[in-house]
C-alpha cells in the first residue's frame, strides 16, 4: 500500500522562473528531499505548455512553484492562466517588494506563497502540506467511488427483487422515473435534484416486496383489506430505504408519493406545500402512467384522457404546478402523439444510468 509520503514524492512539480540559478537550486533542494518529478520553465509559454502536455499524457502536474517576474507575462497573469489549464496548486514565489502582489495571488485562487530569499525548509514543508491534501482529497474521491458502486449494487439487487415479484413494476418504474425526471428538469431543478427524483421514481414501489405476491397479482379490483395492505408499501419502503446514506433526501419523496394536495392521502395525511416536492411530482407521474397503463383490472385512458383527468383534479389530489409541467413536458416530448409505449428497460441499467452522475 503506497503511503501518503511515497505518494507525494512520486507527484509531479514545477518550477517556474526566469533565473536559470534560481530553478536549478529549488530543484537540487526537492531531489535533496527524494521527490522524484521536478519539471522547469522560465517562461509562463513554456509553463503553459509543459502543463498542456502533462494533461494530454495523463501525467497533470500536481503543484507549480510561480515566480511572479517572468519575462512574457507580468504580476499575476500567469496565475490566471495556469488555473485556467489545470487544477494544480500553486505556491507563489516573490520578491519581498511584492508581497502585496503575493497576497493578492491568494485570493485570485493561489495555494500559498514564499519570499525570497527562500527557506528552503519552510518551503519543503508547505509543498509537503499541499501535495499531501491532494493525496487525501484523490483517496476520498476513490473512496467515494467504491461507495457509489456499492450504493448502485444494493439498488440493482432491490430492482432485480421487485421485478421477480411484480413484473409489472418494471415498465412502470421506469415511465415513472422519466416521466418525473422531466417533470423536475421543466420545473428547473439542478441535475442532481433531477436525478435524484428519478432514482425515487424508480424505487417508489419498492415496499411492495413486503406484499404478498397473490395480493399483487390479483386480476381484479382489490377490497377494503387487500388494499389497506397495498397502502403500507410507502411506508414499508421509507422503512427499508432509511438506512442507505445516499437515499436520504430520496426517500421523503418514496414515502411520501401518495399523499394528496388536499391532505387526504396515505401515510400521513399531509397537504399541499407540506408534501415534500419530490413526492408531488412522482404522485402525478405515476398516475399519469397507471392510467395508460393496460392492467389486469384496468381499462387504459388515452394519454389525452388521462391528461384531462390530471387537470380536473389539480388542487385536490395533484398540485396544480407540477399539473401544468407535466402538461408542458407532454406536449414538449411529443408523448400525446406516440403510437406504442416505449421500450422497457432493463431496471439496474436504468439505475446506473440515474446514478453514474448524482451527488446523493
Amino acid at each position: 500500500m503506497v503511503t501518503a509520503h511515497q505518494a507525494t514524492r512520486a507527484m509531479r512539480i514545477l518550477i517556474v522562473d526566469p533565473e536559470a540559478e534560481s530553478c536549478e537550486t529549488l530543484r537540487s533542494r526537492f531531489t535533496a528531499e527524494q521527490f522524484e518529478s521536478i519539471f522547469v520553465a522560465h517562461s509562463s509559454s513554456e509553463a503553459l505548455l509543459i502543463l498542456s502536455m502533462g494533461l494530454a499524457k495523463r501525467e497533470p502536474v500536481e503543484l507549480v512553484l510561480l515566480s511572479l517576474s517572468l519575462p512574457d507575462r507580468p504580476g499575476l497573469e500567469t496565475l490566471d492562466e495556469v488555473q485556467g489549464v489545470c487544477d494544480a496548486a500553486v505556491v507563489i514565489l516573490a520578491g519581498r517588494e511584492d508581497r502585496q502582489l503575493a497576497l493578492e495571488g491568494l485570493a485570485r485562487g493561489a495555494n500559498d506563497y514564499v519570499l525570497r530569499p527562500v527557506n528552503g525548509s519552510l518551503l519543503i514543508m508547505k509543498v509537503e502540506r499541499l501535495l499531501t491534501r491532494r493525496f487525501l482529497e484523490k483517496e476520498l474521491r476513490r473512496s467515494t467511488a467504491r461507495n457509489e458502486t456499492l450504493f448502485l449494487n444494493v439498488l440493482a439487487v432491490m430492482a432485480k427483487v421487485l421485478e421477480a415479484k411484480d413484473p409489472y413494476t418494471q415498465s412502470h418504474s421506469q415511465n415513472v422515473s422519466t416521466l418525473a425526471s422531466n417533470i423536475a428538469r421543466e420545473m428547473g431543478f439542478e441535475d442532481d435534484e433531477v436525478r435524484r427524483i428519478g432514482i425515487a421514481g424508480i424505487l417508489h414501489d419498492i415496499g411492495k416486496m413486503g406484499i404478498q405476491e397473490a395480493i399483487l397479482k390479483k386480476p381484479g379490483p382489490l377490497d377494503k383489506a387487500e388494499r389497506e395492505i397495498v397502502e403500507r408499501h410507502a411506508t414499508i419502503a421509507s422503512l427499508l430505504l432509511e438506512p442507505i446514506e445516499q437515499l436520504q433526501e430520496a426517500v421523503g419523496y418514496i414515502k411520501h408519493h401518495h399523499e394528496r394536495y388536499d391532505g387526504t392521502g396515505y401515510p400521513d395525511g399531509l397537504a399541499n406545500g407540506n408534501i415534500p416536492l419530490g413526492a408531488r411530482i412522482i404522485h402525478v407521474a405515476e398516475a399519469f402512467d397507471a392510467m395508460v397503463t393496460k392492467r389486469s383490472y384496468n381499462i387504459p385512458r388515452t394519454p389525452e384522457d388521462a391528461l384531462q383527468e390530471l387537470r380536473r383534479c389539480a388542487g385536490t389530489q395533484f398540485d396544480p404546478q407540477v399539473v401544468s409541467a407535466m402538461v408542458s413536458v407532454l406536449r414538449r416530448t411529443g408523448y400525446l402523439a406516440r403510437s406504442a409505449p416505449a421500450e422497457a428497460q432493463n431496471l439496474p441499467e436504468l439505475l446506473e444510468g440515474l446514478t453514474g452522475q448524482v451527488s446523493c
